[in-house]
């Protein structure tokens, strides 16, 4: 693979990105000519609704015009940096930023230089920047003046700049150093086929001694930032009450979308219907439909926050060793052991969770990456089970998984989690 656009899959997502963008650029020209047309005629007919929808068009064209025109300038940046580089596997670590776009270090595989980097992006697609689960990310550019990077197999790219003061780039550069990046394996590397890449996990050694040395060796225990406010305990306090289940629950935003819905259309009726202006009234009904498009998955996951609850709350807790192994997507991957055991136990169970601390801070108060946990809650047709670690309870995002490691397709997860493979889904420091 000579450059980064000879890749297939990046090729493909060059071209989408592009389609996308004269697709806003289309929609936003598009509106600001059917209202300037039909406006004036709505207003002569005396259409009062269909005037209201033509001020919409003109007011919102320009700015779809503008998020066109900004992601084209984006896709040719991006179009010209992987025709001329190849890309690079990095391990790298993200850096929460208080404010602002997100940020992370890559390390060169060859020279071992650290890059700080700030992704340019959206706010929907910022999770792309997260390296978790294995610790790398594909980069294609020049430390100097920006490049592209994406998880691994380059399908979902984002353009980064060098991050801008020197004084930042040395704290992300030494954060990272903190958190073990000098220290990870080299990744493979993007132009070795597939067929020559060794197979690591077939021979992985997955005791509780090893995984311990690996989740050691990508410690996130520390802190950046102030410290969240801590929350209610779940076991004396409705889940309602508890901010990380009304966030899982995800009844906010629906509620809200609700609230506004119900506060334009009172206002509509009892003060602006009289004049006939019927902006109020397409604002109300836009906002109801995005109160029920939210409050479907909202109705599927509060029966789920409440199982959870009932978990938290349960009189008999299960003492178990773990292992803490960051995973995709801000989230956490406890590998669950025996207690009492033996250095060479192999899991018996792996439970994902929720990063603790503030939804704009994730990862503040982090567990020890090496303990002892209680399990409470119940292991029957639906597990249901919350685990506490020192005093706190992390929420699980996905069932409890009993372990088979008799399975090979199961064994390929640990190897990611360990910084040992591929998940399936530079100027020196001034």
């Amino acid at each position: 693979m000579k450059t980064a656009l000879a890749l297939p899959g990046t090729a493909h997502a060059v071209v989408g990105r592009r389609r996308r963008a004269w697709r806003w650029l289309t929609a936003g020209i598009t509106a600001v000519v059917i209202g300037l047309s039909v406006g004036p005629v709505a207003d002569e007919a005396g259409i009062d609704w269909l005037s209201a929808l033509a001020v919409s068009c003109v007011g919102c064209g320009p700015l779809a015009a503008a998020v066109g025109m900004a992601t084209l300038i984006t896709s040719r940046r991006i179009r010209r940096t992987l025709t001329v580089h190849a890309w690079t596997a990095c391990t790298a670590v993200a850096i929460p930023p208080f404010l602002g776009p997100p940020r992370l270090v890559l390390r060169h595989p060859e020279t071992s230089t650290l890059i700080p980097l700030s992704v340019r992006t959206v706010a929907p697609r910022h999770h792309l920047a997260n390296p978790e689960p294995g610790g790398v990310l594909w980069w294609a550019g020049d430390p100097r003046i920006g490049g592209v990077i994406a998880p691994p197999g380059g399908e979902h790219l984002l353009w980064v700049r060098p991050t801008q003061s020197p004084r930042a780039r040395r704290r992300d550069a030494d954060a990272a150093a903190r958190r073990g990046l000098l220290n990870r394996p080299i990744p493979p590397q993007p132009h070795l086929p597939a067929s020559e890449a060794p197979d690591q996990s077939e021979h992985l050694d997955l005791s509780y001694a090893a995984l311990s040395e690996a989740a050691q060796r990508m410690d996130r225990s520390g802190m950046d930032g102030p410290l969240p406010r801590r929350e209610p305990d779940p076991r004396v306090v409705p889940w309602w009450r508890v901010r990380s289940l009304r966030e899982i629950s995800q009844v906010g935003p629906a509620t809200l979308n609700a609230a506004f819905a119900v506060a334009t259309l009172l206002g509509w009726w009892l003060w602006t219907r009289e004049v006939k202006n019927y902006l109020p009234l397409l604002v109300g009904v836009l906002s109801a439909c995005n109160a029920v498009r939210l409050g479907r998955p909202a109705l599927r996951a509060v029966p789920v926050v409440r199982a959870l609850h009932r978990a938290a709350r349960a009189p008999v807790p299960v003492p178990k060793r773990y292992v803490a192994l960051p995973g995709f997507d801000d989230r956490l991957v406890l590998i669950l052991f025996p207690s009492p055991g033996r250095p060479e136990d192999l899991p018996e169970a792996s439970l994902e969770v929720n990063l603790p601390g503030d939804p704009r801070h994730p990862g503040q108060n982090m567990p020890p990456p090496v303990g002892t946990l209680e399990l409470r809650g119940w292991l029957d047709d639906t597990p249901a089970v919350v685990p506490w670690i020192d005093g706190h309870p992390l929420w699980p995002r996905k069932p409890y998984q009993t372990v088979n490691l008799d399975d090979q397709r199961e064994r390929g997860p640990f190897a990611t989690l360990m910084g040992r493979g591929t998940p399936q889904r530079a100027d020196g420091i001034p």
